[in-house]
Order: C-alpha cells, then sequence, then structure tokens
C-alpha cells in the first residue's frame, strides 16, 4: 500500500514559522495527521476522557436518546403511547438532576467533561425506565449488559484509532483491490475450486436451509473471532519488524513507544490486514451470489428439497425462473467466511505476502515518524495562548 497521496495533504511543512500562532497551527496540524493515520495514542498528552469519550459522546447521546424512545406498543391508545414516550426521558432526567445535586452543581448543569459519573449514568440511568415503569428487572440487566458492552466497543475503537485506520483503509481500496487479487490468485486456487464443489452439493444446501438463525450468527461471529485471533497474532509479529525497520534514521524520541502506543500501531497493522480479509470474502461471496442465482434454478431446488426461507427475489431470465432467496445468500456467505478465514491463515505463513506488507507499512510508518519527530520538537502545547 503507498499512501503517499493521502500523506502529502495533511502532513504539516517543515518550515513552521515561530510565532505563537504558528506553533499551535503546527502541533495541531501534526496531531491531526497521527489520528488521520489511525494513531492517536501518538498524540502527546493523550487523554482517554477528552479523547475517547470526548469524541464519543454525540454517538452515545443518540444511543441513549434511541433507548428512551422504545417504550411505545401499537396496541396501546394514543395517549397511552405518548406517556410511554415522555416517561423514560423524565425518568433519565430526572437522574441527571440528582446527579448533578451529589457532585454540588446547580441541578441544570450539562457535562462539561466525560468521566466516570457521566459513563456510570449512561450505563445506570436508561435501566432505570423498565424497573420504574413495571418492575422489569429482566430487561433492565440487558440495558445495563448492553450499555457495558458498547462502552468497551468504544473504547477499544476510538482509543486505538480503529474507526480512522478503517475509514482510511477503505478510502485505499481501490488502490488495494489489484494487490489483493493478485494475492487472492496465489494463494487460493485449491480452496476455491474446493467450495465451487461445495456449492454444488445438496448436503451444504439443506444444512444452510434448515439452520436456525441463532446458529448462523453463532457460527459467523465464531469465524470472525478466529480470523481476528489469527491476524492480531499475526499483526505482532509484524509490527516488531516494521518498527525496527522504520526507526532507523530518526531520534530515540521518536522512535520509542509505549505499551499503548505500540498496541495502536498493532491495531492499525492488524486493521490493514483485516479489510483485505474483508475484501477477498466480499469478492468470493458476490461471486457465489451470482453463479448461484445463474445456475441454483428453481427447478433444482425443488429436486433438492430446498425451501429458501423467506423469498428475497424471483427474476425471469431467458425463460428461465431464478431465485435470490435467504438460503443463497446464507450458502454464499458462509463459504466466503471459510475463503477469508483461509486467506487469514494463508498470509500468516506465506513469505512473499509478509514481505509486500512489512515493506508498505514500513514505509507508511516512517513519514508518520517524520512527522512526529516534527511535532515532537515544538514547544508543549505548541504555544498557544
Amino acid at each position: 500500500m503507498n499512501d503517499d497521496d493521502d500523506a502529502k495533504p495533511g502532513a504539516p511543512s517543515v518550515e513552521a514559522g515561530h510565532d505563537e500562532q504558528d506553533l499551535a497551527r503546527e502541533r495541531r496540524r501534526c496531531e491531526r495527521y497521527l489520528r488521520r493515520q489511525g494513531l492517536p495514542s501518538l498524540v502527546e498528552e493523550h487523554s482517554v476522557s477528552r479523547d475517547v469519550w470526548g469524541r464519543s459522546t454525540p454517538f452515545l447521546l443518540v444511543v441513549l436518546i434511541l433507548e428512551l424512545l422504545t417504550w411505545f406498543d401499537i396496541e396501546w391508545t394514543w395517549w397511552q403511547n405518548l406517556l410511554a414516550l415522555l416517561a423514560p426521558f423524565v425518568i433519565v432526567g430526572g437522574a441527571w438532576i440528582g446527579l448533578n445535586r451529589l457532585r454540588g452543581r446547580p441541578w441544570s448543569t450539562l457535562p462539561q467533561k466525560v468521566g466516570a459519573p457521566e459513563l456510570v449514568f449512561f450505563v445506570v440511568a436508561p435501566a432505570l425506565v423498565p424497573l420504574v415503569m413495571g418492575g422489569a428487572w429482566g430487561q433492565a440487566i440487558g440495558v445495563v449488559t448492553f450499555n457495558l458492552f458498547l462502552l468497551g466497543a468504544v473504547r477499544v475503537v476510538v482509543g486505538l484509532g480503529i474507526g480512522t485506520t478503517l475509514w482510511w483503509g477503505t478510502a485505499r481500496v481501490g488502490a488495494d483491490l489489484g494487490d489483493s487479487l493478485r494475492r487472492l490468485v496465489r494463494l487460493l486456487p485449491l480452496v476455491l475450486i474446493f467450495s465451487i464443489v461445495l456449492f454444488y452439493n445438496a448436503e451444504v444446501w439443506l444444512v444452510f436451509d434448515r439452520i436456525s438463525p441463532q446458529a448462523n450468527f453463532t457460527l459467523g461471529a465464531f469465524f470472525l473471532l478466529v480470523i481476528v485471533a489469527l491476524t492480531t497474532t499475526g499483526a505482532r509479529r509484524e509490527t516488531d519488524l516494521i518498527l525496527a525497520d522504520a526507526a532507523c534514521g530518526f531520534s530515540d524520541e521518536a522512535a520509542s513507544f509505549s505499551p499503548r502506543q505500540r498496541r495502536n500501531v498493532v491495531a492499525a497493522v492488524a486493521m490493514t490486514q483485516l479489510l483485505q480479509v474483508l475484501l477477498v470474502s466480499v469478492l468470493t461471496g458476490a461471486f457465489f451470489v451470482v453463479v448461484g442465482t445463474l445456475s441454483i434454478t428453481h427447478d433444482v431446488r425443488e429436486v433438492w428439497a430446498i425451501t429458501g426461507g423467506n423469498l428475497l427475489e424471483n427474476i425471469t431470465f431467458l425463460g428461465t425462473r431464478l431465485k435470490l432467496d435467504q438460503t443463497l445468500l446464507r450458502v454464499s456467505v458462509a463459504l466466503a467466511t471459510f475463503n477469508g478465514l483461509y486467506y487469514a491463515m494463508n498470509v500468516q505463513v506465506d513469505a512473499v505476502y509478509r514481505t509486500e506488507l512489512v515493506e508498505d507499512l514500513t514505509a507508511r510508518l516512517r513519514r508518520v515518524l517524520e512527522v512526529r519527530e516534527r511535532y515532537l520538537a515544538l514547544p508543549p502545547n505548541g504555544g498557544e495562548v
């Protein structure tokens, strides 16, 4: 991957002004560049309260509002639904007023920063609604569990810059498409042939025609976890090589990483590989959807006793009835997942692929270190007034 075009507009200039405003502007440009590369931990004075929870506040607020808008029933009258929609906001608003009073603040004070009290409020306050409105302990526990899981996901995604890494990688899908296809041709010929054989096997279609939605999602989650585990393990190994190669020629300060910063680099490397696995899976999945729509006709489904699940589309093509249904999508996604898993396993042992990956990411990290060296040479806070 060559991200020269992406790096140049965001990278700060070599010659920075020496007055306070120029220094502050230069520092902000450096920090913006580091965040755009999916490495927010390299920003000095990185604060979880400000840079993670503060940046996530709009998203968490939207989630909180959506959780409060679910208390209605089409069988109720309009005024009952109106009360059901207003009551949660009254309950949560009262809880916020109580929190302000406990902390010695005016009752109408809005959050100025996001810390432990605000996070506890986000987890607990929505759970008060089912308790007050109906004593539903099960729903309250479910809300608390979901919000805790959501906060954990936000902490990982935003704290490690996974969102910006995904954005950066998605923007380069077109540039990486040729490389991914070339690696796919090199790594997947046998498994692709095997997948085609499986695709035209009636037993495979029967399995995914009869499988329950819960088992289907569980199977998909299991394979996803295996792919993530394989990619993360390989990313740690690649990160050691990348950091050793990229650090040559830079000061010890610029090339030194704390454990938190190192985890951020590992996450960026892992997400780069996961995006390629995703691209391979999407391409093979689309291939099987097209092939299955054209070749697994209505008559073939009748012979195989395939019900198809919820019908999505009936298509007539050259006088032939074609079907795009739930079973076809399930089989295609399953085979795409198998191919993605095989790809993830192969890239861990393919010497050519690993060499290309290390070289590409080393060049990217060297550009990051160039910016970081200039960034660390600036006065604290960039001379901001």
